[in-house]
């Protein structure tokens, strides 16, 4: 059965959820590739001032160093034309302590001899009571000839015990053989003061480190982290000589952001490293405060857009159950007389273009107005129900439309139903009522509800000057008069011209 009901548009609150949720969510993607952008150029940021930091310090080392060995070399040239007697000791002696003692970057510069045995200091008082032929910087110099400068390793400093880097150089004698070895001791305490000059954070470290992952000075100066080595670090094990360097650091355990630099000249580099966490304080302090601003805004604009659905789609459930209501007899919850009247245009035209009949089936109730006097108006609006309910049923048929034509007159309008077809329903419905036994006294000679059918064929033209769709009620109109003329409680066709 055709529903007289309009229907229902798609719900544009539903439309209107699906885009204030697009929206939200595209707010939250730009803001989360926002995030990780700014994190990224952030990230991009930090390091580049780190490794600018680890170039500058790693300049500085090595200027450091060639200093100390600018020093070894006047010594070396001082020791090998003055020879080592005691009065070119004497005079070295001297010598060497006004060269280091306004020097912070030197903290002694020694000479020892072809056994290993200490000829002269800028730190007098040790002559003679301190060897280093068991250093490897003295090994090195004693099994080599080359004059070059020897970078050796972190060690105690003969004569004080304390950490130094050694930068040495042999001597020789007038005959060119191995005649000993000068030495500049730099204290690593002194890089470690030097980088303190430089804000890296509580959580930063600056680290000068040598090729072969031994740390030899830090700041924060940590005397247990001094000679640790950090070779097994695939990170440092892996890094140019210039790069970032993100690692955790063995000695604190904190995840630090840093660049590295080393030196082209000699074995050793610079670690330059803020802490992760408080590099980006600042930073996720604002990423917070603007995700509360864009949280705040979506959630602004999600509830905004869910009130104004939710008014919308109470609007639109409003006004569908106006069209219900527009198009919908209040009494028998059959289509009224406008929905009627569209319904039937819209078949006629349909089966105009596709030479195909309409039936339509005008029904009254037998005597309805006697059963009002009787029984009453609201008895007899009971009664309307029952048969419009029964109607309702015998319109099955895809297509069917059961209207409330006007007062007790009702009509079934069946598109591509013929004479045969329409006059079976017909005869079907009436046979229904009646099986229904509703008392009517006033509907003698059987005292029970019976109703009477008037019914129309037609095929339909679509040139309205020879046949149109009142014709069709006009003609049905005719039928039910001459059924009632027939003594009610039956059917009459109208017969297709």
């Amino acid at each position: 059965m055709t529903t007289f009901v309009q229907e229902r548009p798609r719900s544009s609150a539903r439309g209107l959820r699906v885009f204030v949720l697009a929206v939200c969510l595209v707010i939250l993607g730009l803001e989360g590739w926002r995030y990780w952008h700014d994190q990224g150029h952030e990230f991009e940021r930090i390091r580049a001032e780190t490794l600018n930091l680890a170039k500058s310090l790693t300049q500085h080392a090595q200027d450091t160093f060639e200093l100390a060995d600018a020093l070894l070399v006047d010594v070396v040239d001082r020791v090998e034309t003055g020879g080592i007697l005691p009065n070119a000791i004497a005079r070295l002696d001297v010598f060497l302590v006004e060269r280091v003692q306004s020097l912070q970057r030197i903290k002694a510069l020694t000479i020892y001899g072809e056994d290993g045995t200490l000829l002269s200091s800028s730190l007098p008082g040790h002559r003679g009571r301190v060897s280093i032929d068991a250093l490897a910087l003295f090994q090195h110099h004693r099994a080599t000839t080359s004059s070059d400068w020897f970078v050796g390793p972190l060690i105690r400093d003969p004569l004080g015990g304390d950490w130094i880097l050694t930068l040495s150089r042999r001597f020789n004698k007038p005959d060119g053989s191995f005649g000993g070895v000068v030495q500049a001791s730099i204290p690593p305490r002194y890089f470690g003061n030097f980088f303190g000059r430089f804000d890296v954070g509580s959580q930063g470290t600056i680290t000068l480190i040598h090729q072969n992952g031994t740390i030899l000075s830090r700041y924060p100066y940590i005397e247990r982290a001094i000679g640790s080595n950090v070779l097994n670090d695939p990170q440092f094990r892996n890094a140019r000589g210039s790069g970032n360097y993100d690692y955790t650091s063995p000695v604190d355990g904190l995840m630090r952001i840093g660049g590295y630099q080393r030196n082209h000249i000699f074995p050793v580099g610079v670690i330059a490293a803020v802490g992760r966490d408080e590099a980006l304080a600042r930073w996720n302090e604002e990423l917070v405060f603007r995700s509360s601003i864009i949280g705040l805004l979506i959630l602004t604009i999600g509830s905004l857009g869910w009130i104004l659905a939710g008014a919308l789609r109470r609007r639109e459930h409003a006004e569908a159950e106006l069209a219900i209501l527009a198009t919908t007899d209040g009494l028998t919850g059959l289509a009224n007389r406008r929905a009627f009247d569209r319904q039937l245009e819209v078949e006629w035209l349909r089966a105009a273009r596709q030479k195909t009949s309409v039936s339509l089936l005008l029904i009254d109730v037998d005597q309805f107005k006697a059963y009002n006097d009787v029984y009453g108006h609201q008895a007899g609006d009971e009664c309307l129900r029952i048969i419009a309910k029964t109607i309702a049923a015998a319109a099955r048929r895809p297509g069917d439309l059961a209207a409330r034509y006007g007062g007790e007159e009702l009509a079934i309008l069946l598109p591509e139903a013929d004479e045969a077809d329409a006059a079976t329903i017909a005869e079907n419905l009436r046979a229904k009522v009646e099986a229904l036994r509703v008392r009517h006294d006033t509907n003698p000679p059987s005292c029970i509800l019976t109703i009477s059918i008037g019914s129309a064929t037609r095929i339909p033209s679509l040139d309205r000057s020879r046949i149109g769709p009142d014709h069709l009620i006009t003609l049905a109109d005719a039928a039910l008069y001459r059924a009632k003329q027939n003594g009610r409680n039956c059917v009459a066709s109208e017969k297709a011209a």
